[in-house]
C-alpha cells in the first residue's frame, strides 16, 4: 500500500484516541458524581464497567458492520451515536439513566477503536504494522492523560456537567473530520459472502487469538481500573486538589509513551515472546514497589508519594510494552475477513476489561494494599497466557 500522509494518521490517532478521552476524561469527578447522583463509590466505579459492557458490544457491532456498508460510513453512524450517548449522559439526573447513557455512549465510541485499527490493517503490511502500531500507541500514551488533566481543569472551572459538553465538542469534530479527511480503505472488488460458521470455527481454533487477545483485554483492563481507583487514592485518601491529580497523568502518560517506544526498539532485535516476558516482568517490579510503598511507609509523607508515582510509572511501561506486539499479530490468521475477525476481537478484549472493571468496583476499598493484590492478581494471568504462547 503506497504510503499514507501524516494528516491521514493524525486522523486515526484522533479517532483511536477519543474514546480513550471520552473514559478518562471524567474519572477526576468521580467523587462529585457518586455525591451528584447519590450513590456509593463501589457504584460509581460500576460506570467504567458499562462502558466498556457498551464498548464490547459496540466493536462487535461495528467490526461486523465495516466489512458490508464500509469502514467511513460506519465510522460517522458510530460517531452520532456517541454524540446522542454524550448528550444524555449530559441530562441525566438519575444513576440508572446514566448508566444507559453512558453504555450508549460507549457502543458509539467503539467505532473509533475498532474501525481506526481495521483502516491501519487494511493499508499497511504485516511488517509495516508493529512500528505503526508503536507509533501510534506512544502518541496514544498521552490521551488517557489528556483525558484527566481536561477533566480536572474542566470540573475546578466549571462542574462535571461541562466535561460531558466538552466530550460533544470532541465527538463533533471527531465527525466533521471523518467526513472530510476519511477515505474508504475496503476493498470492495476482493469482497465475499462470509460463512460465519467458518469464521468462527478458525478464531476457535487460533491459539494466538486467545492469548493474545486475552493480554489485551488484561492490559486495558488494568489501565482502566487505576483510572477508577486513582481518585480515590489521591483525592480521597492522600488529599491531592482535583488539579493537582490531573498532572499525575503525565506520569502515565510518559511511561506508557516509553514502554511503546522500548517495544518498537526492541521489535527488530528480540523475539515477540521475549518483548511480552520482559513487560509483563516490568509489570511485577512495579507491583512489588507498590507494595513496599503501601506496608512500610507513611502515606502521609513525601516519600511514599514519590515511590507511589515511580511504581505506577514502572507498572505502566511494562504494560505499553505488550500492546504494539498483540495488537500486530492477534489477527495475523484471518487476513481476509478482518472486519468480522476484529469485530470478534473487540468484544472478547473488552469483556475482559468489562469483567476486570467490574470485579474493582466489588472489591473497592480504603485499605491501600487492596489494590496492588488485584494487580498481582492480572500478573499472573498474563504470566499463564504467556507460557501458552511460548516457543
Amino acid at each position: 500500500m503506497k504510503q499514507q500522509t501524516k494528516s491521514f494518521i493524525w486522523l486515526i490517532i484522533f479517532l483511536v484516541g477519543f474514546p480513550q478521552i471520552s473514559e478518562t476524561i471524567y474519572t477526576p469527578s468521580l467523587n462529585d458524581l457518586a455525591h451528584l447522583l447519590n450513590v456509593s463509590a463501589n457504584d460509581i466505579q460500576k460506570t467504567l464497567s458499562i462502558y466498556f459492557a457498551g464498548f464490547a458490544i459496540g466493536v462487535f457491532l461495528w467490526g461486523i458492520l465495516s466489512d458490508f456498508i464500509g469502514r467511513k460510513r460506519s465510522m460517522l453512524i458510530g460517531i452520532a451515536i456517541y454524540l446522542l450517548g454524550s448528550f444524555l449522559c449530559l441530562r441525566s439526573t438519575e444513576f440508572h439513566f446514566f448508566l444507559l447513557a453512558r453504555f450508549i455512549q460507549a457502543v458509539g465510541a467503539a467505532v473509533g477503536s475498532n474501525v481506526s485499527q481495521t483502516i491501519l490493517r487494511d493499508v499497511y503490511n504485516e511488517k509495516e504494522r508493529v512500528g505503526v502500531f508503536s507509533t501510534i500507541s506512544a502518541v496514544l500514551a498521552f490521551s488517557p492523560a489528556i483525558g484527566p488533566m481536561l477533566g480536572s481543569i474542566v470540573a475546578s472551572i466549571w462542574n462535571v456537567s461541562m466535561v460531558f459538553r466538552l466530550l460533544m465538542i470532541i465527538g463533533s469534530i471527531a465527525f466533521i473530520w471523518s467526513l472530510f479527511g476519511l477515505k474508504e480503505t475496503l476493498n470492495v472488488k476482493t469482497k465475499i459472502n462470509y460463512n460465519f460458521h467458518v469464521i468462527g470455527q478458525n478464531i476457535l481454533k487460533d491459539r494466538l487469538f486467545w492469548i493474545y487477545g486475552g493480554i489485551i483485554g488484561v492490559v486495558n483492563g488494568v489501565i482502566f481500573s487505576y483510572y477508577g481507583e486513582a481518585p480515590f487514592i489521591f483525592i480521597e485518601m492522600l488529599r491531592f486538589s482535583i488539579v493537582e491529580y490531573g498532572y499525575i497523568g503525565f506520569v502515565v502518560a510518559l511511561a506508557s509513551f516509553s514502554g511503546a517506544r522500548f517495544c518498537k526498539s526492541m521489535n527488530k532485535k528480540i523475539s515477540n515472546y521475549k518483548i511480552l516476558t520482559t513487560g509483563n516482568f516490568v509489570f511485577f517490579v512495579g507491583i512489588f514497589i507498590f507494595f513496599f510503598a503501601v506496608t512500610f511507609l507513611e502515606p502521609s509523607s513525601v516519600l511514599f508519594i514519590i515511590i507511589l508515582l515511580l511504581a505506577i510509572f514502572i507498572i505502566m511501561f511494562g504494560l505499553a510494552c505488550l500492546l504494539p506486539v498483540c495488537l500486530s499479530n492477534v489477527l495475523l490468521h484471518h487476513k481476509n475477513y478482518l472486519g468480522i475477525a476484529g469485530a470478534f476481537l473487540g468484544l472478547y478484549y473488552y469483556v475482559v476489561v468489562c469483567v476486570i472493571t467490574l470485579i474493582m468496583s466489588w472489591f473497592h476499598s480504603p485499605e491501600l494494599y487492596v489494590y496492588p493484590l488485584f494487580l498481582l492478581f492480572w500478573f499472573l494471568v498474563n504470566w499463564i497466557l504467556m507460557m501458552f504462547n511460548r516457543k
